[in-house]
């Protein structure tokens, strides 16, 4: 692996000026938002209690691309008119105002059915490779619709989203400023030129698909030669053009363990990641009908690598961790149009990447009645099992 790059992580006196700017803008977004100082406050103190209720999952990290500022993988940047909405939903949410049903802060959307891998985890199995569905102007409307409804990060999968490579950067270019783009990629075909052309258009950044620290072994997972030197070319090329950096994990349980853990947060570290994204395997697509779930004590195993990265001072420099199992178990799910949704190949909407009961198509339908539908539903996992997303 080439020389590490610089840490994307703010650190020191940078960090307390960083935090105490952002933060003020939050203030200041509180009194825009609410009109008055004591409900401005109120929501302030609102803000802060969700925060505390989500501690162990939330980190206290900053990191820095493109000239901005970043303290979770699933919110947008600061400063940005994308920050300013997210925070302004989610001052709404804690204290309401309007009356109307919360608003959407994310969307996945899945732009293609076509990749060259042959990934061991992968939720679009059966899609995979089979004929496109939905155009460019598809796509765009889709797009057009989210934005409008003010969602404030849209995530491009796949598929390998890189296989569409104009539509995606026709797709960003067409609602970037208002919202943040993020790629879901295998990094297979970004090229340093794809890269720059990307953040040209407004591309936030990428989270690149990391499944071992070992080349050979990632290699095996996505069942694709050189699959792991394709994530150093694309993580090389994504800084180089100012991208944000993330990575995306699948820990299944031969990789569970202190070592692989503390060997994969270097490797990251190597490749200038700003964040890392854990998704537990799920009984879907080509993992269907197999038991694949995590025990009880890899769990703790990833939550302790979770908190430890995020908060202990001697690991400033790694990427902080997004842990989405860790936080539903805590505090509940977030999918399901509540604040996120997934939109997939052929245009349904979806409760989740894993959770492949659609409410209804987007293109068919526009988004109103199946988002209704879908948030009237709620998670569908959470509802054959309550206690999947409550404490342990």
């Amino acid at each position: 692996m080439s020389t590490t790059p610089p840490s994307p992580m703010v650190a020191g006196p940078r960090k307390a000026i960083v935090k105490a700017l952002l933060w003020s803008r939050v203030v200041w977004l509180a009194l825009r938002c609410h009109r008055s100082p004591r409900r401005a406050a109120q929501a302030l103190q609102a803000l802060l209690a969700e925060r505390a209720r989500h501690r162990l999952g939330v980190t206290l990290k900053y990191a820095r691309a493109g000239g901005r500022y970043f303290w979770d993988f699933y919110s947008p940047g600061w400063p940005s008119p994308a920050f300013d909405r997210f925070v302004e939903r989610e001052l709404d949410r804690l204290l309401p105002q309007h009356g109307a049903p919360h608003g959407l802060q994310t969307a996945i959307v899945a732009v293609t059915k076509r990749c060259p891998l042959r990934c061991e985890h992968c939720c679009e199995w059966q899609a995979l490779n089979q004929q496109e569905t939905l155009s460019r102007e598809d796509l765009l409307q889709i797009v057009a619709q989210l934005a409008e409804r003010g969602v404030a990060q849209i995530l491009l999968s796949g598929g390998e989203p890189l296989q569409r490579f104009d539509d995606v950067v026709a797709i960003v270019a067409a609602a970037a400023g208002e919202t943040d783009f993020w790629l879901l990629s295998s990094g297979h075909g970004l090229t340093a030129e794809r890269a720059a052309q990307l953040r040209s258009a407004g591309l936030t950044g990428i989270a690149l698909s990391l499944d071992h620290h070992d080349p050979e072994s990632h290699d095996r997972f996505r069942r694709f030669p050189g699959a792991f030197a394709g994530v150093e070319r694309a993580a090389a090329s994504a800084r180089g053009a100012g991208l944000l950096v993330a990575l995306s994990l699948c820990p299944t349980r031969a990789f569970v363990s202190e070592e692989n853990l503390a060997a994969y947060a270097r490797v990251a570290r190597q490749l200038g990641a700003a964040f890392v994204q854990i998704l537990e395997p799920q009984a879907v697509g080509h993992y269907a009908g197999q038991d694949v779930a995590l025990s009880a004590a890899q769990r703790r195993l990833l939550e302790e690598f979770c908190i430890r990265l995020n908060f202990d001072p001697a690991r400033r420099e790694l990427p902080a961790v997004a842990y989405a199992g860790f936080s539903r178990r805590r505090t509940g799910c977030h999918g399901a149009g509540e604040r996120y949704l997934y939109v997939d190949t052929d245009g349904a909407l979806l409760p989740c990447p894993f959770c492949r009961e659609p409410a209804g198509s987007v293109l068919a339908e526009g988004l109103d009645a199946p988002l209704a539908a879908l948030r009237a539903r709620g998670c569908p996992a959470q509802a054959r099992d309550p206690q999947a997303a409550g404490p342990r």
